[in-house]
């Protein structure tokens, strides 16, 4: 089977749905059971009222609208459900930046957060046939907002280089610093390729990849060998929700570039 074959039967599964709604089952409940908001991505200030009540929600909404991103009936609710959610994850990261805009972690949180929810609204968009008709988040849009996140993952990586390099495993061959600007060029690459729509869709593919190993190989082991800490179960699970929305976009543009006709 070629290349080209390869990846056309790739885009026909559309994975993104699947992967997002598993991925965010996963870490809805690893926040639950944390019994709080993830500092990492869900920065909430200590200051919010109901903070309790509210991380229980978010924890609940994020289960069942990834369970709801499963069936045709649910789909758009859910879409929208997981939309407002990290907008709402990355409206704490910008208040924080406001407060301190020179924390470099609050760049990189806006933009994970934010392209999330890009990613999620194209499954709204392509399930909403008044969206799709008033040409609402169309597929160039979302490809560029998507790239421009990834640009900031990049520089997030090569200018945090130490953080970076903390993630790397000490039993991965080579350096630390090697894996550590290789993953933001990665994430470069991505960008680029998405804003300057040459090879969009196997960027999306190759970077998702690049997800799942952050997944498998930096937050994976921890989680195994310390179980009871759901902090890093969360890792693993937010690693891969970022991977599913990568796909996402990969899957709009294909859908639009085939005209193919709404998710179901």
């Amino acid at each position: 089977m070629s290349v080209a074959s390869l990846l056309r039967k790739t885009n026909d599964l559309d994975l993104g749905k699947g992967i997002l709604g598993i991925s965010t089952i996963c870490f809805g409940i690893a926040c639950f059971l944390q019994g709080d908001f993830t500092s990492f991505w869900q920065p909430a200030p200590e200051w919010l009222p109901f903070r309790p009540v509210l991380a229980f929600a978010s924890s609940s909404l994020l289960v069942l609208s990834g369970a709801g991103l499963f069936f045709a009936r649910t789909l758009r609710i859910a879409a929208i459900v997981q939309t407002v959610l990290f907008s709402a994850y990355a409206a704490m990261w910008l208040s924080g930046l406001i407060a301190a805009p020179d924390k470099l972690g609050g760049y990189l949180g806006l933009a994970e957060q934010l392209g999330i929810a890009v990613a999620a609204a194209t499954l709204w968009a392509r399930s909403s046939p008044a969206m799709a008709a008033r040409g609402a988040l169309g597929p160039d849009v979302a490809r560029i907002a998507y790239g421009c996140c990834s640009i900031v993952f990049g520089f997030a990586h090569v200018v945090g280089m130490r953080g970076t390099m903390k993630m790397i495993p000490d039993w991965m061959p080579g350096d630390a610093m090697f894996w550590a600007l290789a993953t933001g060029v990665g994430h470069l690459a991505v960008g680029v390729a998405l804003i300057a729509d040459r090879l969009a869709i196997p960027a999306t593919r190759i970077g998702g990849l690049m997800y799942l190993c952050f997944a498998v190989l930096a937050w994976a082991p921890g989680a195994i060998t310390h179980p009871q800490q759901w902090l890093r179960w969360a890792g693993v699970a937010i690693s891969l929700v970022l991977m599913a929305a990568l796909w996402l976009i990969g899957d709009y543009l294909w859908s639009e570039r085939t005209d193919e006709g709404p998710v179901v």
